[in-house]
């Protein structure tokens, strides 16, 4: 039987102006037309701005986790914001089926001077849980972050590595259709790491996930499928996650040659 894509991005893309003042300029002229019945040109660039990522297509099943890889400046973290909805696309489309966690920065959507118990509820419920499901999750969300000594404490007192605990345990009492994560385990301490480890791969049996990093350990331990971008487009995808950072790391041996002159 023929799956449906938890996520479908059809030739998105999106760009960005390299000149605040040009940015402002430009921005108020979209307003403008836009109220007039004129529609902006999204598909062409003006002057000093950039295809942050461009016509990029891909799919992901439920079941699937997918690597998303590059280096800096690449389009990772634009590509997730898009299909999360943080910024509207300049072109194309992303269609997610069903409901959505997305950590995409640490200490994101958490109300600094709230308990760490208010933000559970405030969080769960922006992710779309009813407050009878919180009641139910909130001692196994409080269990697997490991932070219960500060149920009543402000978020403001934690650390980076606690608001990754307490993000990521929200989203996986969730229960979410569709995933995404940018890096937040990069500030977790490796036992926390390891418990999350196994906590996606039983969460994206049911669910479709893409998973940014520079960690290609992780990468390897929890995805099935692999992305490289390279400036903002998809340089290569495949089921084959071990030929996708072999591809990854010959990019940037090439990359690193011409930078640097070594090589030649």
């Amino acid at each position: 039987m023929r799956q449906t894509p938890g996520i479908s991005v059809n030739g998105i893309s999106k760009k960005f102006c390299k000149s605040l003042r040009r940015s402002i300029i430009y921005g108020l002229a979209d307003i403008t037309g836009s109220s007039l019945g004129i529609r902006p040109n999204t598909r062409q660039l003006r002057k000093d701005e950039f295809w942050a990522v461009r016509d990029v297509s891909l799919s992901v099943n439920k079941g699937d986790m997918v690597g998303l890889i590059g280096q800096n400046g690449s389009g990772k973290t634009t590509l997730l914001r898009l299909l999360a909805g943080v910024f509207p696309p300049d072109g194309g489309e992303a269609i997610l089926t069903g409901r959505l966690a997305a950590l995409l920065t640490v200490g994101a959507g958490f109300h600094r001077h709230l308990s760490v118990r208010d933000n559970v509820y405030i969080n769960a419920t922006i992710l779309g849980m009813s407050r009878k499901e919180i009641d139910e999750k909130f001692d196994a969300v409080i269990a697997f972050s490991g932070i219960g000594d500060f149920i009543d404490a402000p978020v403001a007192v934690l650390s980076d590595g606690m608001y990754v605990r307490l993000g990521f345990s929200i989203a996986l009492a969730m229960q979410p259709d569709i995933l995404l994560i940018d890096e937040v385990l990069a500030v977790s301490d490796r036992e926390f790491r390891e418990k999350c480890i196994d906590a996606l791969r039983r969460i994206t049996q049911e669910s479709a996930a893409v998973f940014v990093s520079h960690n290609m350990e992780i990468v390897k331990k929890v995805c099935n499928g692999i992305v490289v971008m390279n400036k903002g487009t998809v340089a290569f995808k495949s089921k084959d996650v071990a030929e996708g950072i072999a591809y990854y790391n010959s990019l940037k041996r090439d990359i690193n040659k011409k930078t640097f002159g070594n090589g030649k």
